[in-house]
């Protein structure tokens, strides 16, 4: 079934997936696959090819707080963060996390999350979507509201998008 999603990969995002393919590929060149890096490049392929795109904007994926209008998929260790446009059917994945989930310090992958949305690293990505910045929070163009804001006030956005 075909959803009619597109989905890239920020840079963050795109560099960590290139470690992990590197990696699993390495296993694969010496005849073992079934090593865990394998196994863990299989999710992550499994997660932005099937996943997300069944069902991308699920309610119970969506992030709080500061990180409001972010989604994110979590298997075990693995967190896939992303944001999307259910009006132009395209999906970014703006990060992706193998640490473990640890919360206070400063690996926990929603620390550095936040840490990457707050630097700016994520602007290109969340324009290429058609979000907009306004100062110091962003506005979705599906909600109409502003998300992502810096003071903490949550606005979660409308279900069934």
């Amino acid at each position: 079934m075909q959803s009619g999603y597109t989905i890239d990969l920020s840079e963050v995002a795109s560099r960590v997936y290139e470690r992990i393919y590197t990696d699993a590929q390495e296993c694969l060149d010496r005849g073992d696959e079934t090593n865990s890096k394998v196994k863990h490049l299989r999710i992550v392929d499994e997660v932005l090819d099937k996943i997300i795109p069944h069902d991308p904007f699920a309610p119970e994926r969506g992030l709080s707080g500061f990180l409001s209008g972010i989604y994110r998929i979590k298997k075990g260790r693995l967190r896939i963060c992303y944001v999307g446009n259910s009006k132009e059917r395209k999906i970014t994945v703006l990060y992706i996390s193998d640490t473990p989930r640890k919360a206070g310090d400063a690996r926990d992958p929603y620390a550095v999350l936040t840490r990457l949305v707050k630097s700016g690293k994520f602007d290109a990505a969340l324009k290429n979507i058609g979000w907009k910045k306004l100062s110091e929070s962003y506005e979705s163009p599906c909600y109409g509201s502003s998300l992502l804001s810096v003071s903490g006030e949550i606005t979660v956005p409308p279900t069934g998008i």
